[in-house]
């Protein structure tokens, strides 16, 4: 089928399907996604190509293998999320310089360009879901198919995260089962003199994988700013993006150098994380602006996997908002027995509940969501009894404060106070800025003055807040707060009361 402004994506329409007849769960921010991809079908500027989906789908059932040897078969989820790279495009008309043929002089002309749609795509699936194989198979193509590819880079947190993805391809350049792999691997790598026809045109170097044919390279990088800015690349995989160890706008960073070239794509592919407020989160907070349509968008594709709410990790049927491989290429059982590991072992909690789940969560023993505590923060505990908890600062970074109180039927109420420096609030990115003026507004952050936090106005400002409100906080709790503050501000050492 050619180019059509008016036709269903293949595979979205099946999952659409399935969806409407409640065979597959979503969490709202798949739902969300679906809403804007409804919006691309009705749109008359924007085309669906058939043929550039299947010609993705044909060259990796029949060129790549599994690692085992078998046969490959591509997930539902793949063809779901490649449809999205492949599978739209627009028109730009545009004035193009054409040199006269007897190189004297020349003429502009008007042409009608294809674009690619999509140049950027978020995945924030679970552990388990064969993420980096969806990866390893778009480097793949770009580098066997796409001759107009040159450059390729795929970064992870750890070099050994990064070569997962070069794994499968050497495995398909060993295994050369498709006609296409046999031509490019015929031949000798040591050939370099003789008959081209007996050299080697796709081999593993020390530099990554190269197709000789075509000039082109796929190579693994650190994940740090300073090995990728600069770059050229005009295909780009990033995993795990959302590790606890990333503390730079590494996606910021790649794309700087690939949107030097037309149709870029970066492919951007992680699990939840456990650490909050870093250049991760930032991202999160721009891809639901325009999930919710508060920020247009259409050059980026995000399938953002995860659970409602905390409660549905009790309900196995709700396990595939998660990870919609499920099933497939992680267990049931395997999912069961973390639940069970976390239930004993709160320590391995959090870890779970983001990394299976897709519940953010902090990188401490934290037991409540953000989302669980809005409900409660405009609400008043007047002369409520409360169990405080403290995170203290270091100097400057956030310095909280938890009031958790004891409800009829076994709930629990939830107020916050927290504390930040003004030089710490001027150095958040502008999207977290943003957030953190909500929480100034409703008067949950309070921005202390200086460069650092001075723990003693800190505690002056919780004991004021604690009489205005009534809110009736253990004395020795208070205490024992206290010393830990003059401790930790290197005044004189005083014993903890027992």
């Amino acid at each position: 089928m050619a180019l059509s402004n008016t036709a269903t994506p293949k595979y979205y329409g099946m999952f659409r399907n399935a969806v409407i007849r409640g065979e597959v769960p979503v969490c709202e921010t798949i739902s969300l996604e679906m809403n804007r991809i409804d919006s691309l079908i009705d749109n008359p500027g924007v085309y669906y190509d058939e043929e550039a989906v299947e010609g993705f789908i044909e060259y990796c059932e029949t060129e790549l293998t599994l690692t085992d040897g078998g046969d490959l078969n591509l997930l539902d989820s793949f063809k779901l999320w490649a449809e999205e790279v492949f599978g739209w495009y627009y028109f730009v008309d545009r004035s193009v310089y054409v040199p006269s043929k007897d190189g004297h002089g020349g003429h502009y002309v008007n042409k009608r360009i294809k674009k690619r749609l999509t140049n950027k795509q978020y995945l924030i699936v679970a552990r388990g879901a064969a993420k980096s194989q969806y990866e390893s198979y778009i480097q793949s193509y770009f580098l066997n198919v796409d001759t107009t590819t040159t450059h390729g880079v795929h970064t992870a947190p750890t070099m050994k995260q990064a070569e997962e993805v070069l794994s499968p391809m050497r495995t398909s350049i060993t295994r050369a089962k498709g006609p296409l792999f046999k031509f490019l691997t015929e031949g000798s790598i040591n050939n370099t003199t003789g008959s081209k026809v007996n050299r080697v045109k796709l081999a593993s170097t020390k530099k990554g994988i190269e197709n000789f044919l075509t000039g082109s390279i796929v190579e693994i990088r650190p994940m740090t700013i300073d090995k990728l800015q600069g770059l050229n690349s005009r295909i780009n995989t990033i995993d795990e993006w959302l590790s606890g160890d990333v503390r730079e706008d590494v996606i910021g960073a790649l794309e700087q150098g690939a949107s030097k070239n037309d149709d870029y794509i970066i492919i951007a592919v992680s699990s939840e994380g456990t650490v909050r407020n870093g250049p991760g989160d930032t991202v999160k907070m721009e891809l639901m602006d325009i999930l919710k349509g508060e920020y247009v968008n259409p050059h980026v594709s995000i399938w953002w996997y995860k659970l409602d709410s905390i409660d549905e990790v009790s309900d196995p049927s709700m396990w595939v908002k998660a990870n919609p491989n499920l099933g497939k290429t992680v267990s049931y059982e395997t999912y069961q027995l973390d639940v069970e590991r976390a239930e004993k072992a709160p320590a391995t909690r959090n870890d779970i509940l983001a990394k299976r789940f897709g519940i953010p969560m902090e990188g401490y023993t934290y037991f409540f969501t953000y989302e669980e505590t809005l409900k409660h923060r405009k609400r008043d505990y007047w002369q409520l009894p409360c169990a405080l908890g403290a995170d203290l600062s270091q100097g400057d970074d956030f310095c909280s404060f938890t009031f958790l109180f004891p409800l009829k039927g076994g709930a629990f109420g939830i107020k916050t106070r927290n504390y930040i420096s003004e030089h710490t609030l001027m150095k958040l990115q502008p999207a977290m800025r943003i957030k953190y003026d909500e929480f100034i507004n409703e008067g949950s952050l309070i921005v202390m003055n200086g460069t650092i936090l001075d723990m003693m106005d800190v505690y002056d400002d919780l004991d004021n807040h604690i009489m205005e409100n009534n809110m009736m906080c253990d004395v020795l709790v208070m205490t024992r707060i206290m010393q830990k503050i003059l401790l930790k501000d290197g005044k004189e050492k005083m014993d903890l009361l027992e």
